[in-house]
């Protein structure tokens, strides 16, 4: 049963550290840290809100954020982005259709920043550009493989930004980064081998699906990177932009509990395993809960890629209220590959993930129907990371197209407030709910997972 332990512990923390999925981007990433940007599809390399928002979105903007619409020094801006997707898996065989609760996920965001004189401006931005959380009911087959896994990245970024002259600003920044991950799955008893060798407890009876214990992790890491853009305005109504957030890796330490859950099942006269008949079979997977056993509480650790990102884009001003915008962004996802994970009593063991780079067109407008009230609009669209053989319930990932509407309200004179909807549609992907080597799981992928997302923004600015 060691061997089986091992990989149910591997499977357990690749679940916890990978996660993220039901969520708005590539891989495991966020790119929702502001209702402004949110609302003309993320755009806004070339030409940032004129928000603090600029730290994540292109930290050269910052100079020109806070200040350039009023005379404030210093300004704040609190807000977040609820999400609320909706995934389902359709099993080939059987037809039964399986869905994750619709739970609603809340991605806050926070920047202070203020305006220095001879052109410089500096701030600090909070926000989570990897995370997020994937839920699945308990009556579902992808509870063996995690039924409730969440990954948290908090970034704290301290940012300065300097103007150089009319058509040149730089900024950059760098990123303290908290990572917290947490992962809960059931452990099926049928798939375990005994101690007799080649005989698995389903060799004895037991039905596949069959709960037997409750694993949970939780682990988390500090680490560094950061963050740096460019900011030209080559022509009065042209403005061109990029920006790179660099790759950065989180050290996970954690423990692994598991907790026994009882099958109920009793062994028949005759069995292989030369108990008694009538012998609780909880008894026999009791010893592997205790001090020796493979399934008591132990430490575990991996590496975890934060990967790099590049985004360029240009920004024209079509009129005095009227601004197109365009943005081109890469992520470095081949650099999860893999994972190494290790644990104090089971070993190391290898996990591949073979994610490949992903590509993300953004296209945005935003039109100032008055000089307190603006509306925004966009489009965008993006390849998933995940290949064929890597589709599991941990982050059953697609391409997707979505949606942006939003608008901004001057509310006082040091006041707005911005809002913004978002809507995901997602490439329907085959893929599996059980474990897989490297490069078979495609052969293995079952059912259908179908998926979508409804997201609302809201921020709040205010200067001072």
């Amino acid at each position: 049963m060691r061997r089986n332990a091992v990989r149910i512990a591997v499977l357990a923390l690749a679940g916890l550290v990978m996660q993220a999925s039901r969520a708005t981007a590539q891989g495991f990433g966020v790119y929702e840290h502001d209702a402004c940007a949110m609302g003309r599809a993320g755009t806004g390399v070339a030409a940032p809100c004129n928000t603090g928002s600029a730290m994540f979105y292109n930290p050269a903007g910052l100079v020109r954020a806070a200040g350039t619409n009023n005379t404030n020094k210093w300004e704040v801006e609190l807000g977040g982005t609820m999400i609320r997707p909706s995934f389902t898996f359709a099993d080939s065989a059987t037809g039964a259709n399986f869905g994750g609760p619709t739970n609603s996920i809340l991605v806050p965001h926070l920047y202070v920043s203020r305006q220095f004189a001879n052109g410089w401006a500096g701030g600090l931005g909070v926000f989570a550009p990897y995370g997020l959380v994937s839920e699945w009911d308990l009556n579902t087959p992808q509870r063996f493989l995690g039924y409730r896994s969440e990954l948290k990245t908090i970034y704290f970024q301290p940012t300065v930004a300097k103007q150089i002259n009319s058509w040149l600003s730089i900024g950059a920044g760098f990123d303290f980064i908290h990572t917290s991950v947490k992962l809960q799955q059931r452990l099926d008893l049928s798939s375990q081998a005994t101690t007799t060798a080649g005989v698995t407890f389903a060799n004895l009876g037991v039905p596949v699906g069959t709960d037997f214990a409750d694993a949970m992790l939780k682990g988390g890491s500090n680490s560094a990177g950061a963050h740096m853009g460019v900011l030209i305005k080559p022509v009065r109504r042209v403005s061109i932009g990029a920006r790179y957030l660099f790759r950065s890796t989180a050290d996970i330490q954690g423990d692994a509990t598991f907790t026994p859950f009882s099958t109920g099942i009793t062994l028949a006269a005759g069995n292989p395993l030369g108990a008694p008949g009538g012998t609780p079979l909880d008894s026999i997977v009791a010893p592997q809960f205790r001090t020796g056993g493979a399934l008591v509480k132990q430490h575990a650790s991996t590496r975890v890629p934060l990967p790099d990102q590049i985004v360029v884009g240009a920004a024209v001003n079509v009129t005095d209220q009227l601004t197109l915008l365009a943005d081109y962004q890469w992520v470095h996802w081949d650099r999860f590959s893999k994972l190494n994970l290790s644990f104090a009593n089971l070993g190391t063991r290898t996990l591949w993930e073979d994610y490949g780079n992903t590509n993300g067109y953004r296209f945005g407008a935003q039109f100032a129907v008055t000089p307190k009230v603006s509306i925004r609009g966009g489009m965008l669209k993006h390849d998933g990371a995940a290949p064929d053989n890597t589709v599991t319930p941990l982050l059953p990932e697609g391409a997707r197209v979505e949606q942006t509407l939003g608008a901004s309200f001057q509310i006082s004179t040091n006041g707005r407030l911005e809002a913004a909807y978002q809507h995901i549609n997602q490439q329907d992907r085959r893929g599996r709910v059980v474990d897989a080597p490297r490069f078979g799981g495609a052969a293995l992928n079952s059912g259908l997972y179908t998926g979508n997302a409804n997201l609302f923004g809201v921020s709040l600015v205010w200067g001072f």
